[in-house]
């Protein structure tokens, strides 16, 4: 009975331990539930951190062996987590070869400043989609691109310039952060979702461009419901300040099936301002299924707290 009474106590011992290893893993269960689970998300580095710091004090501080033991390794775990969570979304998933010569996107926030403008016209992309719009940004890129469109919501001006025709579908509304437009590609017509979607913050202020996390999801749902009733290829580009381990990015991708055509390479972060520590990938070009991207990569957009993304698009080869 003595021994069956010690080995009791030591089977538990072992089944807390697992479960201290395997709790922080339960992110990927939870993910998806709600609201908290989305500033989670968005926060994640910075808690992450926070947890992983104060896991490590624990450890350190005298007193019980298992104590520490389970403390230190409840803060390595919790850092594999946030390394996969975050750099895992950033690993290259090629799309395969477009057929053809493609029409090349470019997508950027230029942050109310005219220093980017001339480093993406040198980029010689067919259609720019251009976020905070600067006084004199229409009239850069007019030298350069014959068609512009200029909208989007009131207090965050967007601007598409292209190469090739372009037509207004629908411009910003209640449930459209951006501009719907037809363009007249080399290859056929195609939809362009040009967005630029509010910050999700606490409570949301509309002066600051921003909405609440659940509005904010909100948002990309519904923009998930119009490009699956879309019967034309869609490209969607724009800062959406989706971060890529946020539902509302899996709510375009998985939910609404598109391709994220600026992982040719690797990914990163493409918010470089104050709000670099939470390591956002919020600026993004996705296409239709039935689309593919070359040379999908992240670019340099002096003067702007963004990177912008660009790549070459257009129908897969073979489909």
């Amino acid at each position: 009975m003595a021994e069956q009474r010690e080995r009791t106590p030591a089977v538990g011992g072992v089944a807390v331990t697992v479960l201290v290893a395997a709790l922080p893993w339960a992110w990927f269960a939870l993910r998806d539930t709600g609201p908290a689970a989305d500033v989670v998300a968005i926060a994640m580095p910075l808690l992450a951190a926070g947890v992983v710091g104060v896991a490590g004090v624990v450890a350190l501080v005298p007193g019980s062996r298992v104590r520490r033991g389970r403390a230190a390794l409840f803060g390595l775990s919790t850092l594999l987590v946030a390394v996969v969570a975050i750099v895992g979304p950033w690993l290259p998933s090629p799309t395969g070869p477009v057929a053809g010569r493609g029409v090349t996107v470019l997508g950027g926030n230029v942050d109310y400043q005219d220093t980017p403008t001339p480093a993406m016209i040198d980029l010689g992309a067919d259609v720019v989609v251009a976020a905070e719009l600067a006084p004199d940004t229409e009239e850069d890129f007019g030298e350069e691109y014959p068609h512009t469109v200029v909208g989007g919501p009131e207090n965050s001006p967007l601007g598409v310039f292209s190469r090739y025709p372009l037509r207004v579908l629908q411009d910003a509304g209640p449930d459209l952060p951006g501009m719907r437009v037809l363009v007249q590609g080399p290859g056929g017509p195609f939809v362009v979702y040009a967005l630029h979607v509010p910050r999700p913050w606490f409570g949301g202020d509309p002066e600051d461009y921003e909405v609440s996390v659940p509005e904010h999801y909100a948002l990309a749902a519904a923009v998930a419901g119009r490009v699956r009733a879309e019967t034309m290829p869609v490209v969607l580009v724009g800062d959406l300040n989706s971060t890529d381990r946020g539902r509302d990015y899996r709510a375009l991708t998985g939910g609404a099936g598109l391709s994220d055509v600026a992982l040719e390479g690797w990914g990163g972060p493409t918010s470089v301002g104050k709000w670099l520590p939470l390591l956002g990938r919020i600026d993004h070009l996705l296409v239709s299924p039935s689309w593919c991207g070359d040379d999908g990569r992240r670019v340099e957009l002096p003067g702007s707290s963004h990177r912008g993304v660009t790549a070459t698009v257009g129908p897969c080869v073979g489909s």
